[in-house]
């Protein structure tokens, strides 16, 4: 069966599985253990150098997952962003303008705060706290700069998750009956994307979600600002290819049952840009990797590492120093988490960042940014990984619910906010707009950055890319 045949069954399973969520949502009873209500957090403080704690835990409504809580990390944010000169007008005025009128405002503590649900991934294999991290940061910023939302405080209201989909669709559930939450960022990942955001989007819920799989682009209600995995697997190649003369290439993934399946699209899609993917190794968890990327094609042009998180990031790259191979080395977001780019072991790999990244080239944007994390997320905030999704998100939970009316917003007006919403403002984003492309409605962010490691840092000489969806219709077909 050839890789494209492979992809469409593959993508007809995960349509399935995302229309049995979609009903999940509508039985409060039968989807899920509904989560206790939370209990109200303080608003923030003043500016400090020390890390925000402003949340009460909830009470754990599982023993093993969906651990609602309020109380905040001192483990802050891996953050990524960046300029682009051919996509998005980010002048260094930029960095000097508040994100509207309120600048230097406090939020009145006095007052109703306004909610920005987070199902944040913490858990087992999949783990993205650098998400909450930045996330709690941001709101901190809203709250003693630009006076929360209508003087209101913005408050983070967190459930965490595991692998499992079953704390996925707890979390979902919990946002599904919390009449205050309009809008939630989702950092579920694999399965718990068709899932949660499914529930989500059934129940009028705006979701920001991470890492959509391709059925997710097609459900009503759901737009997204991460280019997920159909954009990840098209920038790899496009980039290999038009940038790096890439033809032949080994693909490195995870032995993992989660990354298993997404092999025939990162297949279909690398033919579709004439790139031929020769072998396909899976890599374990062990911490030397020496044998089985030895026993990869050396010839080929190109070696793709598709990998669980930074110990496993480090194995590889350790291999391929000891094998020696002098090709072009790719790798995914998960590998260029701030502790394995610092370490050095990647310098000299490209790959593509899910929004931005506060690169060493950024200029006076990246200074805000940073100055706002060090002063709202502490002095130990990391600046890599998933972080620039969660900047870049909580921005734009905050536009659309004060879009969405602010105080008086609604699921119905803020759902309207996020369906039209378009910014050329984002910190370190490229243009986004909503709707995308037809038939990719939820599309809303065609333009990965693209960073390559040099000597322990993140640079960006190759700026956003920009994709083109449509040149995925094929897989549709």
């Amino acid at each position: 069966m050839n890789p494209t045949s492979r992809w469409r069954l593959f993508t007809a399973g995960l349509l399935a599985l995302a229309l049995v969520a979609a009903s999940c949502g509508d039985d409060d009873d039968d989807a899920a253990p509904a989560a206790p209500e939370p209990t109200a957090a303080a608003p923030a403080e003043e500016p400090s150098d020390e890390p925000m704690d402003d949340h009460d835990d909830h009470e754990d409504h599982d023993d093993d997952h969906a651990d609602h809580d309020h109380e905040d990390d001192d483990d802050h944010a891996d953050h990524d962003h960046e300029d682009d000169d051919d996509h998005a007008d980010h002048d260094d005025d930029h960095a000097d303008e508040a994100m509207d009128d309120s600048d230097g405002a406090m939020a009145d503590e006095s007052m109703e705060p306004i909610k920005i649900g987070l199902i944040s991934q913490e858990e087992e294999l999949f783990s993205f706290p650098e998400v909450r991290a930045v996330a709690e940061a941001y709101v901190a910023y809203f709250n003693a700069e630009l006076g929360g939302i209508d003087g209101h405080p913005v408050e983070l209201d967190v459930c965490t998750v595991g692998d499992a989909v079953e704390s996925h669709i707890a979390c979902a559930q919990y946002f599904v009956n919390a009449d205050d939450v309009h809008v939630v960022l989702n950092t579920a990942a694999g399965a718990g994307s068709v899932t949660t955001g499914a529930m989500l989007a059934e129940a009028g819920v705006a979701n920001l979600g991470l890492g959509y799989d391709f059925p997710d682009y097609f459900v009503p209600n759901l737009y997204n600002f991460d280019p997920g995995l159909p954009g990840l697997a098209q920038v790899f190649f496009v980039f290999a290819s038009g940038r790096r003369d890439v033809t032949t290439m080994t693909l490195y993934i995870a032995d993992d049952p989660a990354f298993a399946p997404f092999v025939p699209a990162l297949e279909a899609i690398a033919a579709s840009n004439g790139i031929t993917i020769t072998e396909v190794i899976p890599l374990g968890f062990e911490p030397d990797l020496t044998g089985p990327v030895s026993a990869a094609d050396t010839a080929n042009e190109g070696w793709l590492f598709v990998l669980a998180d930074g110990a496993q990031c480090t194995a590889a790259a350790a291999a391929v120093d000891t094998v020696g191979y002098g090709g072009h080395l790719f790798a995914n977001d998960l590998c260029m988490s701030q502790d394995v780019v610092e370490s050095g072991v990647l310098d000299g790999w490209s790959g593509p960042i899910l929004s931005s990244a506060p690169t060493v080239d950024g200029g006076a944007e990246v200074d805000e940014i940073i100055r706002i994390l060090d002063t709202y997320g502490g002095a130990d905030v990391q600046r890599a990984g998933l972080g620039g999704w969660g900047l870049a998100n909580t921005v734009i939970a905050r536009d659309i619910l004060i879009a969405g009316g602010g105080a008086g917003a609604t699921r119905e007006s803020v759902l309207q906010a996020l369906s039209t919403y378009s910014s050329s403002d984002l910190p370190g984003m490229p243009d986004v707009s909503c709707p995308g492309p037809d038939p990719w409605l939820g599309a809303c962010n065609t333009s990965p950055l693209m960073v390559t490691v040099s000597d322990g840092q993140l640079t960006s000489p190759d700026g956003f890319v920009l994709l083109d969806f449509t040149e995925l219709n094929f897989l549709l077909g």
